[in-house]
């Protein structure tokens, strides 16, 4: 994964791809709609005239969804930081854990290698933030035959380092370098905005969240909080 200004110019290059994408399809329909409105107008009939307003309007609609994803993307901040000590926050996140995977059939593992530190983090924000990546986790393991999920974590350059492992199918390479990309996913009815709106957050505490896959199959998330 790029750093620093080159990963912001591959965000940016993406993200502008998105939107160009987005509105351009949908603009591009919504004008031929009303041309085409327009030029027959005389010629429909009423039911044909609601037709295509409806259809007008199924445009404008699709429209304003992606405009509120956007919004909801420059609005996700992190409030007031504040030091947490480390057995309360992972008791907290096996409990959170046990919680999301509850009624999911899914195996459950956890164990932690760190000496006493306080992370500073906005615990909320932390908290939404492993709830995401544990559902993707549970529906990356959904057809798994034997479905595990794994949450460990551990300090590494004066990081507490959260890992959330499964045995899922993994991160496919075609979309490797998207899955950050706001408004990128490959299911449907989703905004495509969990994995950025996790990372933003993550790099407005301190930290940074990484995805990688697993030999020989499955998918490793870690998120790298700062410690005192």
């Amino acid at each position: 994964m790029n750093t620093g200004n080159g990963e912001l110019t591959d965000d940016l290059e993406q993200i502008f791809s998105t939107l160009r994408h987005e509105f351009g399809n949908t603009v591009n329909s919504l004008k031929m709609t009303i041309d085409v409105l327009i030029r027959n107008y005389h010629d429909f009939d009423e039911n044909a005239r609601l037709e295509f307003l409806y259809r007008a309007q199924d445009q404008v609609e699709r429209q304003h969804k992606f405009l509120d994803a956007m919004r909801t993307y420059a609005r996700a901040t992190v409030g007031e930081l504040e030091e947490i000590p480390l057995i309360s926050f992972w008791n907290d996140c096996v409990v959170l854990t046990r919680e999301r995977l509850a009624d999911k059939h899914i195996r459950f593992s956890h164990h932690i290698q760190s000496e006493s530190c306080r992370i500073i983090a906005n615990l909320s924000a932390v908290q939404n933030i492993l709830k995401y990546l544990i559902d993707n986790a549970a529906e990356a393991v959904s057809d798994v035959a034997f479905p595990e999920i794994e949450l460990s974590a551990y300090m590494l350059f004066e990081h507490l380092v959260v890992q959330i492992q499964d045995n899922g199918p993994g991160i496919h390479p075609d979309i490797r370098s998207r899955i950050f990309t706001p408004f990128f996913t490959t299911r449907s009815g989703h905004a495509g905005l969990g994995l950025s709106i996790c990372r933003k957050m993550l790099n407005q505490m301190g930290g940074r969240l990484e995805l990688s896959n697993r030999q020989p199959f499955g998918t490793d998330a870690c998120v790298w909080l700062k410690t005192v």
